[in-house]
């Protein structure tokens, strides 16, 4: 399973062994993308920055399921209440499919091809690796249920979320979170943008960041960032 690091100028921000098995992925060569446009790239000697353009998002809280106290009001409530399991929503923009973080995105470690950053590194990396700074909370590209709440000796605390999106499986991943800053579970109903975890440096890191993979049909990674850039703020 191939892991992520940062930049040279930066520390090292993930290391994998090939050996090493991640619970609900299927290690699978990477080899497509979608095109990115539409967003103004700063490229610096360490990434690169991704301005979006919307607004700074605020944090609030979805309203919590009203108890019911007949059948007929249980009925009721299952009619008007969303069908997720509820929570903090991490407000990172608009539409149906949103960034993870708020504000611009800085990059560290890109998606694809790369000179293993150390001995244990991986040539091929698999996601991107997004440095908006420890603790930052994170919320989920999607509407989804997850697949995968765990942690690992690689990914440290990490989740993975199935969506359907235009009639089709797409999964996302985020690694390397604070150790019990998710709420979600396996099986768990999320709400496009509901916090998924806190920014970290869990696992095989060395530095806080995001690593976030993007897998349609639930397992072949794709560029991240090309897939946002092409697809956030829609209405599915």
């Amino acid at each position: 399973m191939a892991l992520f690091t940062a930049a040279a100028a930066l520390p090292a921000q993930a290391t994998t062994s090939p050996a090493a098995v991640v619970p609900g992925i299927a290690p699978v060569a990477a080899g497509q993308s979608f095109t990115a446009s539409g967003l103004a790239l700063a490229v610096d000697r360490d990434g690169y920055t991704i301005t979006k353009p919307v607004p700074k998002p605020v944090i609030t809280r979805t309203a919590p399921v009203p108890q019911a106290t007949s059948t007929n009001s249980t009925a009721s409530a299952k009619q008007n209440v969303p069908a997720t399991t509820g929570g903090t929503i991490v407000n990172t923009g608009t539409g149906d499919i949103r960034w993870p973080v708020a504000g611009a995105i800085r990059i560290s470690s890109p998606f694809g091809a790369r000179s293993a950053p150390c001995a244990t590194c991986s040539s091929m990396h698999q996601g991107a690796d997004l440095t908006p700074g420890a603790g930052t909370p994170i919320g989920a590209v999607a509407a989804g249920t997850v697949r995968v709440s765990t942690t690992h000796p690689e990914y440290g605390q990490y989740v993975i979320i199935d969506h359907q999106i235009d009639g089709r499986l797409v999964s996302t991943l985020y690694a390397h979170m604070i150790f019990g800053s998710s709420p979600l579970r396996p099986g768990d109903t999320v709400a496009v943008g509901q916090l998924v975890g806190l920014v970290g440096n869990t696992g095989a890191s060395t530095g806080a960041h995001l690593h976030l993979q993007v897998m349609p049909g639930g397992a072949t990674p794709i560029d991240p960032i090309a897939w946002l850039t092409a697809n956030a703020g829609r209405t599915l």
